[in-house]
């Protein structure tokens, strides 16, 4: 069944074409039969002539609409007279290239990449158990890699695509499984393309229908994402990343931050931006629909709301991990989950906590942290709660760290002048407390030398530590000055109800 578009050449045959438009007289009638000849069957608005009298040659039965029954209740009732189990999905009601990715491969099981010209990943979405080794290096990259993309133009098979109006099939070679592909068009323009990797329980009529099905939104999508005014882009997020790091009128809209309005979120912290944490971005949008990424500071974050089942960050991190397992396979590393909160304006603490929790984690042994999976460790304020406590100690005490650390300061600058390790020395021993035998086998001197260094550092900055008081500030002194050095300042808080609380 096809809904008649007047003045639109197409091919209408074995077609039943609904008709809205008025067919006042004969005329009119032979008009649209020689439009929409070749079709099955006309079904024509309640007032519409049937009279054929004067017309030859036309194939097409004529079926007039009640005036008592609305297209709706029809539709309906052709569904049934045709069999739905034969009919496509409907177009799916999403308005970005993510959605509309997780929509197709929730639909035919096959993971799917939607690529611009230039190969790169615009969204991606797996929902069964494997991800072959080329889409992940595609995935993991955010582009397709070089060589393939060469081979690709070399063969001819890219030009084929772009070429092509219907779904063009590529077969599988070696680890590549069979893949169908559709180009993306505006008007003639080829804006990029839709992706899709096929196994042996894959339907691929059904697939091949989906594909050519959303081509048109697809379309329209990409050219939205791509050529999106710019300053929008920027406004929404500079207006979340302002969320994270300051707060935000309570009165300001979830819309415009791009996040779901009824919903709680909790924040991941992936840590410092490098092509690793940015390539995981990927597997966040695509594992769940509302994810929104923001760089703060020098830190990566990721917006997540939280479904119905779940009842807070530890089943959250739980869901995390087994996601991330199944598409990151091999990814070391640990990403961390802040506080789920209602308001938006709660977002805050759980930017503070989940950076926090990152940060704790550096300082915790890595055999106490849970086990991985086979993908990044995900961990929550609960896997970390006596190295927290020192990360919130030491974020209390930024405002003394001068003091705190000044001997630790003049270490350093001899350190620098003299070619010496002197805070290294200091931190060794402290590591391994009441055992100066294992404090220089860390080092890789001998015992009497760490003593003679030892004397060293007491003359150079007055640290003795045999002094249970001096050990205390220079253990405070080495937190505060190394979690000092190792990220900027944090903006300022604008009261003490929002100060960090796991």
């Amino acid at each position: 069944m096809v809904l008649h578009e007047p003045g639109t050449q197409a091919d209408y045959s074995g077609s039943i074409v609904l008709v809205s438009a008025r067919v006042e007289d004969r005329f009119a009638l032979g008009s649209l039969l020689d439009e929409v000849g070749t079709a099955a069957a006309l079904v024509l608005p309640p007032d519409a002539t049937r009279d054929v009298s004067l017309l030859q040659d036309h194939q097409a039965h004529l079926f007039r609409r009640s005036p008592w029954v609305g297209w709706t209740e029809l539709f309906s009732a052709l569904i049934r007279l045709l069999g739905a189990g034969g009919i496509v999905t409907p177009a799916p009601q999403v308005d970005n290239l993510h959605a509309l990715a997780r929509w197709i491969s929730t639909r035919s099981g096959a993971p799917v990449t939607i690529e611009d010209l230039d190969s790169r990943v615009l969204a991606y979405a797996v929902v069964g158990q494997d991800v072959d080794p080329i889409r992940n290096q595609t995935i993991l990259g955010g582009a397709v890699p070089a060589w393939r993309v060469e081979r690709l133009m070399a063969t001819g098979f890219l030009p084929a695509i772009w070429r092509s109006d219907d779904v063009v099939v590529r077969n599988a070679e070696a680890d590549d499984p069979a893949r169908m592909v559709v180009a993306l068009r505006s008007g003639t323009e080829t804006l990029g393309t839709i992706w899709a990797a096929l196994n042996d329980d894959t339907d691929r009529e059904e697939l091949r229908q989906l594909l050519l099905q959303v081509r048109q939104p697809a379309a329209a999508m990409l050219l939205r994402e791509v050529h999106r005014d710019q300053y929008e882009r920027r406004l929404q997020e500079s207006a979340l990343v302002d969320l994270l790091s300051r707060g935000v009128d309570p009165g300001v809209p979830a819309a415009l931050l791009g996040l779901q309005r009824d919903a709680r979120h909790a924040v991941v912290a992936l840590g410092l931006d490098t092509p690793p944490s940015r390539s995981l971005m990927f597997h966040f949008q695509a594992l769940r629909n509302g994810a929104r990424t923001a760089q703060v500071g020098s830190d990566l974050l990721v917006v997540l709301p939280l479904l119905d089942g779940e009842a807070g960050e530890v089943d959250l991190a739980g869901w995390l991990t087994e996601q991330l397992a199944r598409v990151s396979r091999g990814r070391a590393g640990v990403v961390s989950v802040g506080p789920a909160v209602y308001a938006l304006s709660d977002l805050q603490l759980s930017a503070r906590v989940a950076r926090q929790v990152l940060d704790a984690a550096s300082l915790q042994d890595a055999a106490q942290l849970p086990p991985a999976r086979g993908g990044p460790t995900v961990i929550t304020a609960a896997d970390v709660p006596d190295a927290l406590t020192l990360i919130l100690a030491a974020d209390l005490l930024a405002p003394m760290a001068h003091t705190i650390a000044e001997p630790l300061e003049t270490l350093r600058q001899h350190d620098s002048d003299h070619g010496t390790s002197y805070v290294d020395t200091v931190a060794a021993v402290l590591a391994h407390p009441g055992n100066l035998a294992e404090a220089a086998r860390e080092l890789g001197i001998h015992a009497n030398s760490l003593r003679y260094r030892l004397e060293r550092i007491g003359v150079v900055s007055g640290i003795e530590v045999q002094s249970s008081v001096a050990r205390l500030r220079v253990a405070l002194g080495l937190l505060v000055w190394g979690r000092d050095q190792a990220r900027p300042a944090e903006p300022p808080v604008e009261s003490d109800e929002n100060r960090g609380h796991p």
